[in-house]
């Protein structure tokens, strides 16, 4: 007997489902696409769908397979799926009519179970079980991002190719760029000898004649600058090859070096492709608008034309910089084959007025897609919600407003009578300190989510800057914080004296004999990072200038004290720099007295397991090379910062805890008080970094990305003279420019969605920098 979803809904007394829902519940196994907007209860769907299948006897339990992006998801969408089958099985045990003699084998069904992970983890399992067929070990290590970085600045270190001098970039800029790129082929599966080829091809336009008429007396400088960053690509490709060399060499692994192995045992092995597709009929694709080109790729090799059913949102695409494209989508029914499409519009999470906002946010961005996106609609009977938009003078009274609101947000309790769940999300983590002090004035519990978090903790600010000026005299930002810092307290005027003899030292020869004039000229022409002034080697000085230096008389008694005492400690840290790099750590955090200090002045303890949290993040990153240099080490907690705040989280929402975290790292969350700052004109929407798109420092090219299509093109091979690229390069920049203000509404978008009940959304006209800036 056939079962509607209607009915089967009334017998496992689950709420009815509306007829989007339906509709995709009872989708024939055939390719399928679901457009489902944010909070629009696709988990709930797709697990109903499985059921669906199963009490309809379709499929088996163990011929379902479920797919989405982070480890927590793929947990919730499991547990949902193992909730409605044990709800199904109890139904069926009491009414054995509704079951077919499979279902009630006990024994078997006890081990037919839905198979749901990750798309990595599914990569690599499938890697793993065929890895044999392309010649490579099914047991490879998996390389974790502090041992990828490594590695790879190991090879940059290691290089005697003098065209990186010329780059005038540091090394961990570098090493940055040939894992970007190397992971960028990866993701697009391109080829790095025809990527050096096209780079060599467009060094070409340095040849053009400048215009088609009078002639130019020099050649443009966009096309010198395109020409000089292009050509690095050649560099920067042979030390990525050397990066996969040595990975094979050791016998290592990346995610996403498994997802492109795998892609290829699927090319060299129709059995394992039938395989497959005989193990799964039914396979749910979660959060579609997030898979790269080569996670694509796998998964049509192994399902098109499948019963493969794919549910995501364009406006959610916010991780173009992994690959992901919001055209994916669109692409879908090409990929798979002839596609139903469906849709799920009503917002079980959001109030009315919030859905308002998000929906005026992302019209445009709907109106031009090449597929239907239908605007989310309220539940029956969805609050209003309260929406608060405000503007202030500067961002100190800013952070202030948005303490005070979520202050009195928070002391309103829950639906459930408990304390409410809240979030600040921030378009770039720089500002976060800021507004975390300000719910500190106010006693607000808060949790700064993730190493981005911790890093910007107070006791681990002024760890993490002693080890940057003991390892780099231009660290002079660092130095500023530890001076003006709690443990020394130097004041503005020493500070800014120290500043003078920094200076002062700059325009002399080692010995303190003034420079001539042409020296100092040809110092300030030279691009060298060394010729600057360094307030490092100012305070080194200050410590070792005899008394009575004529230098030492700007300073206060006092400062000229500390001063001479924080240069004794700064000499000792280097004098122990050749340290284990724990024990080192464990040197300046007592001689700070950071461990005496987290323990008298915080109550909640939260100083002392940062402390033990960063020397955590330590030890993961020597685990795979334990004579890594502090050097390299600083260099990852700078990835790992950048890494971080762009990925997704997985903490739980805290009740009575405001959490702070980026916009990127909020999708999939959700909590019933959210603010969102800084919707200021640059920072959201940020002002563009694409610049040149491509023709950037380092850039794949476009015409190697899998959504090239989708993609601004620049011409530039069409042109003749170095005036038609001058101004083609032009026009591609405006078209970027307008690709950039799509995604930042999509960022908006998911920003505001993550709000149940209640949203502020302010901004400032000052915030640090040198003009008033207007709303974003």
């Amino acid at each position: 007997m056939s079962i509607s979803a209607l009915a089967l809904a009334q017998l496992l007394g689950l709420p009815e489902p509306t007829s989007q829902q339906q509709a995709v519940i009872e989708a024939p196994l055939e390719p399928a696409l679901v457009v489902a907007g944010a909070g629009s209860g696709k988990t709930e769907t797709m697990a109903n769908r499985v059921v669906w299948l199963l009490a309809n006897d379709h499929v088996s339990p163990d011929q379902v397979l479920g797919l989405t992006f982070t480890r927590k998801a793929a947990a919730g969408l499991a547990d949902r799926i193992a909730r409605r089958i044990t709800q199904l099985r109890l139904v069926q045990a009491e009414r054995p009519e509704l079951a077919s003699a499979a279902q009630r084998d006990t024994e078997r069904a006890e081990f037919d179970q839905p198979t749901v992970s990750t798309y990595n983890s599914f990569a690599s399992a499938l890697f793993r079980d065929n890895a044999l067929l392309i010649g490579r070990e099914p047991e490879s290590a998996l390389l974790n991002d502090a041992s990828s970085w490594q590695l790879a600045r190991r090879i940059v270190t290691q290089s005697g190719d003098d065209r990186l001098v010329a780059f005038g970039s540091s090394i961990d800029a570098i090493t940055e760029k040939v894992l970007e790129l190397s992971h960028q082929l990866s993701d697009n599966v391109a080829d790095g000898s025809a990527v050096q080829s096209y780079a060599e091809r467009f060094a070409g336009l340095a040849e053009l004649p400048f215009t088609s008429g009078k002639a130019k007396a020099t050649p443009y400088a966009s096309v010198t600058r395109a020409v000089a960053d292009v050509s690095a690509l050649a560099p920067l490709l042979q030390l990525a090859e050397q990066y996969g060399l040595e990975k094979r060499r050791r016998g290592l692994l990346e995610f996403s070096d498994q997802v492109a192995l795998a892609l290829q045992i699927c090319g060299r092995s129709p059995a394992t492709v039938q395989s497959y597709r005989d193990r799964y009929r039914v396979v749910l694709l979660d959060e579609y608008q997030d898979t790269s080109v080569v996670q694509t790729q796998l998964l049509a090799s192994l399902f098109a034309g499948h019963g493969v059913m794919a549910v995501g949102d364009p406006h959610q695409s916010i991780y173009g910089w992994r690959g992901a494209s919001a055209a994916n989508l669109a692409r879908f029914a090409g990929d798979f084959g002839a596609a139903g499409e469906f849709a799920l519009s009503t917002s079980w999470r959001n109030a009315s007025t919030i859905l308002d906002a998000a929906n005026l946010l992302v019209a445009p961005l709907s109106q031009a897609s090449p597929m239907s996106v239908e605007s989310l609609r309220a539940r029956p009977a969805a609050p209003v919600g309260t929406l608060v938009g405000a503007y202030f003078d500067d961002i100190i009274e800013e952070s202030r407003a948005v303490a005070q609101w979520l202050k009195a947000e928070l002391d309103r309790p829950s639906g459930d009578g408990g304390r409410r769940t809240a979030a600040i999300l921030f378009r770039q983590r720089r500002h976060m300190g800021l507004f975390a002090r300000a719910l500190s004035d106010l006693r607000i519990p808060h949790h700064v989510l993730g190493i981005g978090g911790l890093l910007s903790a107070p006791e681990i600010v002024d760890l993490v800057s002693a080890l940057r000026v003991v390892h780099d005299p231009t660290a002079g930002s660092e130095l500023i914080r530890l001076l003006s810092g709690a443990r020394w307290a130097i004041g503005p005027r020493d500070l800014g004296e120290l500043a003078s003899v920094a200076g002062w030292l700059h325009a002399r020869h080692w010995s303190q004999v003034a420079l001539s004039d042409d020296v100092k000229q040809r110092m300030r022409d030279s691009v060298a990072i060394d010729d600057g002034r360094s307030i490092v080697d100012a305070l080194d000085f200050v410590g070792e200038a005899p008394d009575g230096h004529g230098q030492l008389g700007r300073f206060s008694d006092l400062g000229l004290q500390r001063l001479r005492a924080v240069s004794r400690q700064l000499a000792f840290f280097r004098s122990r720099a050749g340290l284990a790099l724990p024990d080192l750590v464990r040197l300046i955090e007592q001689e700070l007295l950071l461990d005496i200090e987290v323990v008298a002045n915080e109550s909640s303890g939260l100083g002392a397991a940062n402390l033990y949290a960063f020397r955590d993040e330590l030890a993961g990153f020597l685990a795979s090379d334990e004579q890594a240099t502090l050097g390299a080490f600083l260099g990852w907690l700078d990835r790992a910062a950048r890494s971080d705040t762009m990925g997704p989280r997985s903490e739980d929402a805290e009740r009575g805890t405001v959490q702070l975290l980026t916009i990127h790292g909020a999708k999939g969350l959700e909590w019933e008080v959210v603010a969102v700052p800084r919707m200021t004109a640059d920072e959201l929407p940020a002002a563009s970094r694409e610049g040149s798109g491509w023709v950037r420092f380092g850039q794949l090219p476009f015409e190697f990305r899998g959504d090239a299509r989708e993609l601004p093109r620049l011409q530039w091979e069409l042109v003749t003279t170095q005036a038609e690229f001058d101004s083609g390069l032009k026009t591609f920049k405006v078209e970027l420019a307008g690709r950039h203000q799509a995604e930042e509404r999509r960022l908006g978008y998911v920003a505001v969605t993550r709000a149940q009940d209640s949203l502020l959304l302010t901004g400032a006209f000052w915030g640090g920098q040198g003009k008033p800036r207007p709303p974003g």
